[in-house]
Formats: structure tokens, C-alpha cells, sequence
């Protein structure tokens, strides 16, 4: 039975990874994400809907892990127009259907405030109806409206920055018109002269100091929840140079890390509450998976386990989270971490919440979680929309292979939850702009491919060692090995001969057994001890690669901390 018709808003936001890695300033990126963000509650409710409907009462304030809240129905207290749902890049609002239609105006103020406040963000809308039966929304109604977004996404594109003319100076940080005069050192500091950049730039700047704030206040209260300390006395860095890497290694790291199935673990879900209740307990694991994180490399730098390898600043912290958003996690660290950090987070996601854990969780999926991510390792000046896109495509072929054994399996059918996947790449310089064009030229070999993975994280309990051939801990074992069991012009002579022939690998190894040398002794990899190579795949050429970014006395420490 039909209890009542809302008039329904839908606002997603456009271009998102574009948007935040347009310019190579790390300040601006960290600006850009915050904005993001916040931007529903920061324009939407504080500056169109508060003053629209100020008899309503609209929550300006993210209340994620506040888990009383979880299944609140906004829609039952509304005057005139309620906030049903923020999460995902959308916001769902509901209007009374028996009162004026005002949901065009509030599209019209919107937009027109961000033109101002936030230039350069793209947002869509969709409008339609939404019933409600008994105590929920009808969830056709819902997926109607999501579809009419979709459209809407690909006949309408808004122009949001000020044309370029060809005759205006362009902006060097993201090419737009240069049409903002920095006289007071926002976006750099001056050195003698004032340059110009554009709005968009300016205003992520501007915002960088706050979005420092808020992400510290943020896990202060999370670090608190969980009982974790140290936090107070460090920072997140704002600029790239203050990673904490070393005079002379210029590389950093771009690491995305994306929740599996999460599309399919949405669509299990029988109405917007229970939508809602998945959302935020998804945020809630991740965001207390990204502090346990944090607050182990908070002890790792007290105890001066990164003395070896970083030179960090006393206050700064050598990560820094760019995107926490539900299963969406991206963090820029030093290039000698990306391993660590990336591995420990996905273990992290992968273990049980406990019941009575902070988090308070009650929906299996989201108490453990498999993911997949993307390693990115550039050189400092690389241009980060690059680097992330890069990042990305190696998250996608890391979900390949979480899709491709899950084809093969029956044991993650059931409950949606997967395997968890991680794929690298090191660029050195101008190469190619995708990654399937980068291993077709550079990581091929005569007898096949040069690169083995992606490699599998939490499998240590595989009864086949057919199921651990891709184990990340077999490419860290071959990694931290070379050194002890082969000398440094064999390593590098053992790059080339993968590139050729059988014959050259069977000279090669009869040359390292004349010398009293032999390849790492990786349990699960004996099969290629005869011939370098299985199913014309070989993982010696990453474990070479990454001995310039994974140090096994740091690895050690890293491990033994509780």
C-alpha cells in the first residue's frame, strides 16, 4: 500500500578523478579531494538548503560512525524537503509532493554556488517520483532515477570554467584561464614575482589548510574510538618532497585500493536503508582500516624503523590518504613504502571485525572485505593524472585475476566476498601511455611475458602450490633473497637473458652453478629453477625491479611490530 509520493532530487558528482589531479601540486590534489567530499554538505545543505527550507533540519556534518544513526528515515521528520542519502559521489533528496515544486530552484542555486565557490566541479541531476511503502522507499522508483542520472550524464555536459581564448595566459598548474592574480603566495610562495593561475587552482589551495585539518581532526576522533594514540604529534604533508624520500631518490608512489563486488553487494540490498547501513558500515571498516594503518607507521617512525631508508621530517608522517571514500582508498607515499603500506591496508580490509569492535558492524560483507590495488611508482615530477590513471589500470588488471579465479571457484559465490590482488609498475621516465602498451613493448620477452603479475595478498593457507604461485610473500621472499645468493652483475645479467632464448637461460644457470651461485629459494617457485620460466611467464624481472623499493630489514621491523 502506497503511504506517500515524494518529489525526488538526485545530484551525483562528474569527473572526479579529473577534477583532483588536474596540476602537479600536491597541495592542490589534497584541496581538490576535500572539496569533493564535502561538497554536498558544505554547498548543497549549508548554502542552498538551510536557507531554502528553514523549518527542516539537514545533518551538515558527515555522522558515519555514529552507527544510532545508521538506519534513520529523515523522510518520516521532514517539513519540506529531507536529505535521504550522501554517499558515492550522490545525494538523494526528497521533497513533499503536496507543497510548490521547488526542486528546479534548488538545481538553478546550486550550480550557480558552485560556479563560484568551487569552479571547475561538474555535478548532474535527475528528477522524478519516489513512493513510500510502509516504512520504506520503493526501490524501482530508486533505480529509475539512477537511470535517468546515467542518461542525463551522457546528453548534457556543463561548461564550468572560463573559456580559453588563445590570447588569455593559461594556467601552468592545469591549463585553465589564468584569471587569479596570487599576490599573497596562495597557491606558491613568491619569490619576487606574482604569477597568475585559475580560479580552480586557487580555490584548492586555499582549501588545503583546512582539508589538512579536517582529515587529522577526523582520524583523531577515529584514533580515539579505537583506542590507538600518537596521531596528535605528527602531520600529513602537503607537498610530494616532504614524503620523507632521500636526496637523489626522486620516486613516489601512487597506490588506489578498491573494494570487489561492490556493485553487486549494493544491488543485494532491498531498500534505501538498508542501502545507507551498508554504505556507512563499509566507510566505517575502511576508514578503521586506513588508522590501524596509520597508527602502526606512527610506531614504525618512533622507533626509528625508517631511519634507513626515508629522511623524514620530525612532524611529518611519510603517507598521505588523498581519497578515503567508502571502499575507495588513494594515498600518496615514498616509493620504498608502497608495498608495505599497500599490503598491510589490504590485510587490514581482509580480517574480521570483531562484534565488539568500535566500528560496530553487522553486515558480513562489510566486516571483511577483499579488495584489489594499483601501484603506481614515478618519478617526483610525473605528472600525477598520469601516475593515477596508471594506478587505476593496475587495479583493473589486479580485479582481472580476483574475477578470473573466482570464474574457476564456488567458495566466494555465496557471500560476494573475493580473492585480494595487487599490481605494480615502475616507470622510469616517458614510456607509453597505457599499461597495456607498457608491458607489450617492455615486458616481453622471447619465450613470453616479463611480468608475473598480479600477485595475491591474504593467501597464506592455500593447501595447492599451483593456488600460491602468485603469492605476493613468494616476490617479496625472491626480492629480499637476490642479494644473498647471487652477486649484483649477475642480477642484472639475469634481466637480459630473460629476454632472450632457452639456450642463453641454460648457459646462464650452468654459469651460476660453476660460480657457486644460485637463484632465491622460493619454495613455491621450484618450477622455475631448471629453466627460468612457467606457462611463458617469469616473476624474476619484477622481484629485480623492486629491490630499489622494498628494503627487507625495514620489511623485518615492519613485522614485528604489534
Amino acid at each position: 500500500m502506497v503511504q506517500k509520493i515524494f518529489n525526488a532530487l538526485l545530484f551525483d558528482t562528474r569527473s572526479i578523478q579529473r577534477y583532483i589531479y588536474s596540476g602537479d601540486r600536491l597541495r592542490t590534489n589534497v584541496g581538490a579531494s576535500y572539496i569533493v567530499d564535502r561538497l554536498f554538505f558544505d554547498v548543497l545543505i549549508k548554502d542552498v538548503l538551510k536557507p531554502m527550507f528553514p523549518e527542516d533540519r539537514f545533518a551538515v556534518e558527515d555522522d558515519a560512525w555514529n552507527p544510532t544513526a545508521d538506519a534513520t528515515q529523515p523522510w518520516t521528520e521532514m517539513k519540506s524537503c529531507c536529505v535521504a542519502y550522501i554517499g558515492g559521489g550522490n545525494a538523494l533528496l526528497l521533497f513533499d509532493s503536496s507543497m510548490p515544486d521547488r526542486r528546479n530552484e534548488v538545481v538553478e542555486k546550486f550550480t550557480r554556488r558552485l560556479l563560484v565557490k568551487r569552479p571547475g566541479l561538474k555535478v548532474g541531476a535527475a528528477t522524478g517520483k519516489l513512493e513510500q511503502i510502509g516504512d520504506k522507499l520503493n526501490q524501482d522508483d530508486i533505480d529509475a532515477l539512477y537511470l535517468k542520472l546515467k542518461e542525463n550524464q551522457n546528453r548534457i555536459f556543463p561548461t564550468v570554467n572560463v573559456p580559453y581564448s588563445g590570447l588569455t595566459l593559461s594556467c601552468e598548474i592545469n591549463g585553465e584561464t589564468a584569471n587569479f592574480c596570487d599576490t599573497a603566495g596562495v597557491v606558491r610562495k613568491r619569490e619576487g614575482d606574482v604569477r597568475f593561475y585559475s580560479q580552480e587552482a586557487a580555490v584548492k589551495a586555499k582549501i588545503a589548510v583546512e582539508a589538512n585539518k579536517n582529515l587529522h581532526d577526523r582520524f583523531n576522533e577515529i584514533f580515539a574510538l579505537k583506542q590507538l594514540d600518537g596521531l596528535t604529534d605528527f602531520d600529513f604533508p602537503t607537498e610530494v618532497e616532504k614524503l620523507g624520500q632521500k636526496e637523489g631518490e626522486n620516486y613516489f608512489a601512487i597506490v588506489h585500493v578498491d573494494g570487489n563486488n561492490m556493485g553487486l553487494k549494493f544491488r543485494k540490498c532491498t531498500g534505501l536503508i538498508e542501502r545507507r547501513i551498508l554504505s556507512r558500515e563499509i566507510r566505517r571498516k575502511t576508514e578503521g582500516a586506513v588508522a590501524d594503518l596509520l597508527a602502526k607507521i606512527i610506531r614504525m617512525k618512533s622507533a626509528g624503523g625508517f631511519d634507513g631508508v626515508l629522511d623524514l621530517d620530525e612532524k611529518f608522517l611519510p603517507i598521505r590518504p588523498l581519497i578515503i571514500g567508502g571502499d575507495d582508498v588513494t594515498f600518496f607515499c615514498p616509493a620504498q613504502t608502497a608495498i608495505l603500506f599497500t599490503k598491510t591496508l589490504m590485510e587490514n580490509l581482509y580480517a574480521t571485525t570483531p562484534d565488539n569492535a568500535p566500528e560496530h558492524l553487522t553486515k558480513p560483507i562489510s566486516r571483511r572485505m577483499d579488495a584489489c590495488a594499483g601501484i603506481a611508482i614515478l618519478p617526483t615530477k610525473y605528472p600525477f593524472f598520469r601516475g593515477y590513471e596508471l594506478a587505476e589500470q593496475l587495479c583493473d588488471t589486479a580485479k582481472k585475476s580476483m574475477r578470473e579465479l573466482a570464474q574457476n571457484s564456488d567458495d566466494s559465490a555465496d557471500d560476494l566476498r573475493g580473492s585480494s590482488w595487487l599490481d605494480f609498475a615502475i616507470l622510469h621516465g616517458e614510456q607509453a601511455p597505457t599499461l597495456e602498451q607498457i608491458r607489450s613493448t617492455e615486458y616481453r620477452g622471447a619465450r613470453g611475458n616479463l611480468h608475473f603479475g598480479p600477485y595475491r595478498v591474504c593467501n597464506d593457507k592455500a593447501p595447492y602450490k599451483r593456488d600460491r604461485l602468485h603469492n605476493l610473500e613468494n616476490l617479496l621472499a625472491c626480492t629480499t633473497q637476490f642479494p644473498k645468493t647471487m652477486a649484483n652483475n649477475k642480477i642484472k645479467e639475469l634481466r637480459g637473458v630473460l629476454q632472450r632464448g632457452q639456450d642463453d637461460a641454460k648457459k646462464f644457470l650452468q654459469q651460476l652453478e660453476r660460480q657457486q651461485q644460485h637463484l632465491p629459494d622460493v619454495p613455491d617457485w621450484d618450477n622455475f629453477l631448471e629453466t627460468l620460466w612457467h606457462n611463458d611467464a617469469t616473476p624474476y624481472v619484477d622481484a629485480i625491479e623492486l629491490m630499489d623499493f622494498y628494503n627487507g630489514e625495514v620489511a623485518d621491523a615492519w613485522q614485528r611490530l604489534t
